[in-house]
């Protein structure tokens, strides 16, 4: 990956575009997490890699390269957000219906993604996105503090603590 970002960097576009093209589910995995809208979570992605785009010039240190693009998308997650921030009702059926098709093919996996789904909007904002750039993402708390602009330990405290709401709801179904 870094050498495809170091090429990147150079201007080769084919590079930029197979970088991108590897990271896409994981955007827009962490784009979903602010953003209930499939078209906002699009233009959130969009937007993202445009700037990064545009600033890959600008980047020092390669191998930083996957929280540096992360913390973008939050940012431009965090602006789409505030600009829709009004309070609507939604239909059942928008309802995380891309992930809802995906799984389809294996009932099981719809009622992981739905239970999963249910205790994720249990968890503030921020706490899902450190369960899922750990969990998922495989950040450390050390790169999950640099997205967010949290020390280690304050990252660790919370995972710490989100972890425990997770599980005081799977086992006791505790509103949390």
């Amino acid at each position: 990956m870094e050498e495809l970002i170091e090429k990147a960097k150079n201007g080769d576009k084919d590079a930029f575009g197979n970088i991108m093209l590897s990271l896409e589910k994981d955007l827009y995995r962490i784009a979903k997490l602010r953003l209930k809208n499939n078209d906002d979570i699009y233009d959130a992605v969009q937007e993202t890699i445009l700037i990064a785009f545009k600033s890959i010039k600008n980047i020092k240190e390669p191998q930083y390269f996957k929280t540096w693009i992360i913390k973008i998308l939050i940012n431009e997650t965090n602006n789409i957000y505030r600009k829709k921030c009004t309070k609507k009702i939604v239909s059942f059926e928008e309802i995380n219906t891309v992930d809802i098709i995906d799984a389809l093919d294996n009932i099981e996996k719809v009622e992981e993604l739905a239970d999963f789904n249910f205790i994720c909007k249990k968890l503030k904002y921020e706490e899902r996105v450190i369960i899922a750039l750990y969990y998922i993402e495989n950040f450390t708390d050390k790169e999950i503090g640099k997205v967010l602009k949290l020390k280690e330990k304050t990252v660790t405290t919370k995972r710490t603590r989100a972890k425990q709401k997770i599980k005081n709801i799977i086992e006791k179904g505790v509103k949390v």
